[in-house]
Formats: C-alpha cells, structure tokens, sequence
C-alpha cells in the first residue's frame, strides 16, 4: 500500500521528543519505590555516617605508637578496655595504649587508626601489635559516606534497591516521585480474538495485547486494556472514547494506510489531529501517532515484531518522559557481526539478534524472520540498526546491538 509523506526516523523521533508532556508527583512509602522515578532532588540531612565507626574487630590505636611494628618486633601498647558496637565512646585514647573495638563500634577520641585482630597477640593486660597501621587505616569517618548537605540522588533518576539503601540510611521513608503514566491500550481487526479462544480459520489470537502491556509494564507504567475493536469507525471511535482518561492511547492493528485506515479516521473523527503517518523504516512503517484531547495516541502495526520494534524505539522513550525519567540511554555492547546482513537504501531497519560472549570477543548473529513472526523477538537478545543510507553490513563488521531487556 501507497503511504502519505512517511518520514524519517530521525524526524519521528523529534516530533515524539518535541511532544509536550507533564508529568504529575505524588509521595509512596519506601516499601512501594522500587523502580520509581525521584520528583526531586534528595538532599541530605545528617552526615552518614553520623560518628567516625571502626571497620574491622580490633584496636584503636595512635598511629604513631605502631611505627615499626612487625612480626619480630612488636610494639606492645596497654589495653585500657573496649567499646562495643551500639555504645557511645566516653573514652579519650592515650599515647602507649589501645583500646578494643567491635566492628561498627565509634571510634574514640585520640585514636587515628584501627590495628585488625589478627595482627595482634594479646600479653596479660598489655597487646603486642605485629603490624604498623597507617593514619585512618580501618575508620569510617563521620560524613564520609554521605555528607550533610549533599545531593545524593537526582530529580528523574529511576530508583535502585541502592537507592533505596542510601534513603533508609538518611531515615527518609516518604518519597516524592512521579506517578506512573497511565496507558490505555486498544486491540483492533475483525481477526483478533481473545488468547484463550480457538481462532477460526482467518482468526488470529491477540499477541500484541500482552507483549505491549509486558514491555510498559515492566518499565513502571500502568496499562489498562480497554477491549478489542472491530475494523469499524463506529466501534475504534467507541474505543478511543472510553479510554479518554489515560495519559497515553496505544491502538494495535488498524495503522496501514488504505481502505482500513480507521485508526486516523476516528482520530480525526474525535477532533485529534495526525501528526505523522508513516515512518520509513522496517520492520513498522505504517506507524501513525497524533495528538487526542490534548494527549499522545500511537497507532501500532498489527504484525507483532512490527509492533514491538515500534514500542521499544518510539513508544518507550515517551513512556519515560510521561514517568519523568531522565538521562536514560538505552543499553548497548559492540560485537563482530558473524553474517551479511542486507538492506534497502533509504530504510532505517531494525534486525532482531543474537549476542555470543567468548573469551576474546562478542559476537552477534543475524536473525532473519518476517514482521509477522513473534517467536524471532522471545529467541533474540538484541536488535541492530542500519542507518537508511547503508546498504546493510558485512559479516566481520563491527556493530552496535541495542539489548532487549
């Protein structure tokens, strides 16, 4: 079928990009934010750790009272008694004595190193030390993991079990963070039936409902599946209705220009406005996305590699936006590509692969399967771009592959 204007990828992208969007906050407990994105920078209120603390079983000692230690000849320094962990230091050290500590335990005053146990061998009511420490050896000091007053994480940063660790650390329990985007997604074609229903012959079950709704789930966004729409204005336009309260429209199936475009039409039909219709690049040219009431709709190929390949390069990056997620690039390693891989001049196009780890190289290997084949994308790891003014690569080329996960 003949496409409109279809552009490139590079200008698809910058019309998602340029799309506006405003994403809304709100405070979760820090049981529940996990793989949430930070509303704000958080900055600390309290050094961390809050006293300077031992790392080790051992002895606080001064320094310079171990200066030459060794084996053969040990300095000997009096122990003048211990503190625990969880208890407040309310000892001052002494030149020629040490005193022990547990590991967490707060350094007392006077001490500037922390000699371990086994260096040590202990002599009635004195303690030969058999290795000489340097200054701060052993010590954590006060603010040396966080400082007060420091920004440790960034608005728009996606939050890591770590994360949450340094949060704990600093007693924040409540979080601002943006809310997840709510997405309406929306199955159509007179072939699609439910996963659970025998297809009749020229029936198809819905794949693409659920590999979509997987992928945006997994990135923090909440899908609701609003049904599956006949090849029907009446019925897309009833859809498209009924999903009005999300942040984004996603609509499977239905975007090839023709006699059953009815995806633009009830956009159209709606008051929304197309923006493009058509992007050169393979797998998922007839893409169509828009705006309708005021918020961003995508109109995905039916084929379901074609759909995927959509999500993953044009839908995701604004589902990211919608989360208020910055700074994240998509994960990548380099590799030698282990077969010719063909492509048309003028097509930016997207082949799914398969990355080998050997001791000398990464090696990736091509595999070739139709739009339509879903079973390609589940045995693939990763996908490779040819730029639309590449006529493909060789095998022995190094090439960029772009991760699945």
């Amino acid at each position: 079928m003949e496409f409109l204007k279809a552009i490139t990828a590079k200008e698809a992208h910058d019309m998602i990009t340029a799309y506006p969007v405003s994403p809304h906050t709100e405070i979760v407990d820090i049981t529940e934010a996990l793989g949430r994105v930070l509303a704000y920078d958080v900055v600390a209120e309290e050094d961390i750790p809050p006293f300077s603390r031992s790392l080790v079983d051992g002895y606080a000692v001064k320094v310079k009272d171990t200066q030459g230690a060794r084996e053969t000849n040990p300095a000997l320094l009096y122990l003048k008694g211990e503190i625990r962990i969880g208890r407040e230091a309310q000892v001052v050290l002494e030149s020629g004595s040490c005193i022990y500590l547990s590991t967490g335990a707060m350094i007392p005053e006077g001490s500037d190193g922390v000699v371990m146990q086994e260096y040590t061998r202990k002599m009635g009511d004195a303690i030969e030390i058999t290795r000489a420490v340097y200054r701060g050896e052993n010590i954590c000091y006060t603010g040396e993991d966080i400082q007060k007053d420091s920004a440790i994480l960034r608005k728009g940063r996606r939050l890591s079990p770590f994360d949450l660790g340094a949060l704990s650390a600093l007693g924040i329990t409540g979080i601002w963070v943006y809310r997840k985007p709510s997405i309406a997604l929306i199955s159509s074609g007179d072939e699609i039936v439910e996963v659970g229903q025998k297809p009749a012959p020229g029936q198809i079950r819905d794949i693409n409902r659920y590999t979509v709704a997987s992928s945006l789930q997994r990135k923090g966004a909440a899908v609701t599946f609003t049904g599956i729409a006949k090849d029907d204005i009446e019925d897309i336009t009833g859809h498209l209705r009924a999903s009005a309260k999300h942040d984004m429209i996603l609509v499977s199936g239905g975007s090839s220009k023709g006699e059953r475009d009815y995806v633009t039409a009830a956009i159209e039909k709606l008051g929304g406005e197309v923006l493009f219709h058509g992007i050169n690049i393979k797998p998922g040219k007839p893409t169509i996305f828009g705006s309708l009431w005021g918020k961003p709709i995508f109109g995905l190929p039916g084929h379901p590699a074609s759909c995927m390949m959509v999500v993953i390069r044009f839908v995701l990056p604004l589902v990211r936006r919608l989360e208020g997620e910055s700074g994240a690039d998509e994960q990548r390693t380099t590799g030698i590509l282990t077969t010719n891989i063909p492509s048309s001049y003028g097509i930016e196009e997207y082949v799914r692969a398969r990355i080998h780890h050997n001791e000398n190289r990464c090696r990736i290997t091509p595999l070739f399967a139709k739009s339509s084949v879903i079973s390609s994308l589940s045995q693939a790891s990763c996908y490779i771009i040819v730029p639309e003014g590449k006529e493909g690569f060789e095998k022995g080329d190094e090439v960029t592959a772009y991760y699945l996960d």
